[in-house]
């Protein structure tokens, strides 16, 4: 051993130098086990990681679709009952305006049988206005007859011809 240890460069043996250069290897060896290692849990984690956000992706996107369909439900049922509520607030209306569109006819009728009757009344009147005046002028005057039988032909006329208007 002695003989071992006398050879030596600068204090070193040649066995400690081998032993050193296997101890390098070997922590090298280590340094890039550990290195891959590193790499394979950190690519490891990404892929988790990615893996976890496209679940969560997926699960987002189906809640958003049931919420989606939820709030569309909602707010087509609101909307059907609102139109319902419209219809049938229609409807009434309709059959208040129908039911006031026949009284305004009736109404209606009922003037115009007025009108008529006013316009009957009115030459009526005119007719004994004239023969009364007739009268009066033949009492006064003593034998003005033409103005009697033109006012009694008048009242005849108007008396036999007129026709009659009933209210409907």
């Amino acid at each position: 051993m002695q003989q071992m240890e006398s050879v030596t460069v600068q204090g070193v043996a040649p066995w400690m130098i081998w032993i050193w250069v296997f101890v390098g290897v070997a922590l090298c060896a280590v340094i890039a086990t550990v290195y891959k290692v590193v790499q394979i849990v950190r690519e490891e984690k990404k892929n988790r990681v990615a893996e976890i956000e496209r679940i969560a992706q997926a699960a987002i996107q189906a809640k958003t679709e049931k919420l989606a369909d939820e709030i569309s439900d909602k707010v087509m049922k609101a909307m059907e009952d609102k139109f319902q509520e419209i219809d049938a607030k229609l409807s009434h209306d309709k059959k208040e305006l129908d039911e006031h569109d026949q009284t305004l006819d009736r109404i209606t009728r009922t003037l115009e049988s007025v009108d008529a009757n006013i316009r009957d009344m009115r030459e009526g009147f005119t007719c004994l206005a004239r023969g009364t005046i007739a009268s009066l002028n033949h009492q006064m005057h003593n034998g003005n007859g033409d103005e009697m039988e033109r006012a009694a032909r008048e009242l005849n006329d108007y008396l036999t011809n007129r026709p009659i208007s009933r209210m409907k």
